[in-house]
C-alpha cells in the first residue's frame, strides 16, 4: 500500500440476526453433516439465522453506517456490494427469502442485483455500483483493498463496502466443519485522518481447489501450509516483526484450526482473538471485520497498535491483511 495514503477505514457496522438457533436444533433439521457434539468440540454455539433477505439486512446496515458518522449520501462515490452466496447476490420479488420470478419473464430475476437496489434504496445517487463475487470469505477484506485503491486514483471523498449473506431455507448450515451465521457487515473508508489504516494487503488464490466437494480432503491438506505461507508474506510486506501485531484477528472457522495454525505458523494462541466463534459462528466474509470493530468497542486494543486480519474463501483464496488502530 502506498504509505502516503490519504485514505482511512472511518468506520464500521455489522448486523446480526436476533434469531439464535443450537447445534441441537440444526441437527434435529438436517442441517448439520456431523455431529452436534463435534461442531461443540470445534468450538462453535450458536448460530444466527435471519428471516429477511440479504438485501434488506445490507441496507439497514449500511444506512445504520451512514448515519452513525453523518455521511451524506450523495457525498459516496463507490458502492462495492462482496456478497458471497449467488442468491444473497439477487434481489427476491417479494420480501421472501426464496420468492423468485416464475412464469415467462422468470429468466429476469437473474438481473435483479442487490448493489444497484442498494444505490437506490440508500440515495447514492453519486456513486458506482461493484458487486464483486466468487472469492468466498475474502470478499469483504478484498472490497475493502478494492475500494481503497479506486479511492486513490479517482480522489473520492467516501466508498462503502458491504457484505451480507442468507443461506436458503433447508440448506445445510455446516460448511467444512464450520457452522455458517446469516449477517451483514459494512465498511467507509474515507480521507478523515482519525480512521484505521490499511498498511498491506496480501492475497492468494489456488484454482485447482474450484470445487471444494471434489477437492475437499486436498483443500483441508493445504489450508495450513498455505496460510503460513500467506501470514509470512503478509509480514515481509508489511516490514513488521511478528512481535509488532497485537492480535491476530480471525475469521470464526472451527477453534481447533486455529490451534493447529497457532502452532504452525508460531503464533500465539493468546494472541488470536477467538472469543466470537462460539456465540456468532463463522459468517462467511465478515467475520474479520465483526471482529475488528469489537476488539476496537471492548478496548482490547489501542491507537497505534497494529493488527492481523486473516481469511480463506472457498474458491480456493487465502488473504491476510495489516491494519494500524
Amino acid at each position: 500500500m502506498n504509505p502516503s495514503s490519504s485514505i482511512r477505514i472511518h468506520g464500521i457496522h455489522y448486523t446480526l440476526p436476533e434469531r439464535q438457533v443450537g447445534l441441537e436444533q440444526l441437527s434435529a433439521e438436517g442441517r448439520l453433516v456431523s455431529t452436534p457434539e463435534t461442531m461443540r468440540d470445534f468450538g462453535f454455539g450458536d448460530c444466527r439465522v435471519s428471516n429477511v433477505p440479504a438485501t434488506q439486512l445490507a441496507s439497514t446496515t449500511l444506512k445504520a453506517l451512514l448515519e452513525r458518522h453523518g455521511v451524506d449520501p450523495l457525498e459516496v462515490g463507490l458502492l462495492i456490494n462482496a456478497s458471497v452466496l449467488p442468491t444473497s447476490s439477487l434481489v427476491p420479488s417479494g420480501e421472501s427469502l426464496a420468492e423468485f420470478p416464475t412464469g415467462d419473464n422468470a429468466h429476469l430475476g437473474l438481473f435483479r442485483f442487490s448493489s444497484t437496489r442498494l444505490q437506490d434504496e440508500l440515495g447514492l445517487s453519486n456513486a458506482r455500483t461493484v458487486g464483486l463475487s466468487e472469492l468466498g470469505c475474502v470478499s469483504l477484506s478484498h472490497a475493502v483493498w478494492l475500494a481503497h485503491a479506486v479511492m486513490e486514483m479517482e480522489d473520492l471523498k467516501y466508498a462503502l463496502c458491504v457484505n451480507a449473506d442468507v443461506f436458503p431455507d433447508g440448506i445445510k448450515r455446516e460448511v467444512v466443519y464450520n457452522v455458517c451465521s446469516d449477517s451483514a457487515c459494512a465498511v467507509l473508508l474515507s480521507r478523515n485522518p482519525e480512521g484505521l489504516r490499511l498498511k498491506t494487503y496480501h492475497t492468494l488464490t489456488r484454482g485447482y481447489y474450484w470445487d471444494p466437494d471434489g477437492h475437499q480432503n486436498e483443500l483441508l491438506a493445504a489450508y495450513f501450509p498455505t496460510g503460513k505461507r500467506v501470514l509470512e508474506k503478509t509480514f515481509k510486506a508489511s516490514g513488521l516483526a511478528r512481535e509488532e501485531i497485537k492480535l491476530l484477528i480471525p475469521h470464526n472457522v472451527s477453534l481447533r484450526s486455529w490451534e493447529i495454525l497457532s502452532k504452525f505458523t508460531g503464533i500465539p494462541l493468546e494472541k488470536i482473538y477467538t472469543e466470537n466463534i462460539r456465540p456468532k459462528g463463522h459468517s462467511v466474509a465478515a467475520d474479520n471485520w465483526i471482529n475488528l470493530k469489537d476488539v476496537i468497542d471492548r478496548g482490547l486494543v489501542k491507537k497505534g497498535d497494529h493488527v492481523m486480519m486473516f481469511s480463506f474463501g472457498l474458491g480456493a483464496h487465502w488473504g491476510c491483511s495489516i491494519v494500524q488502530i
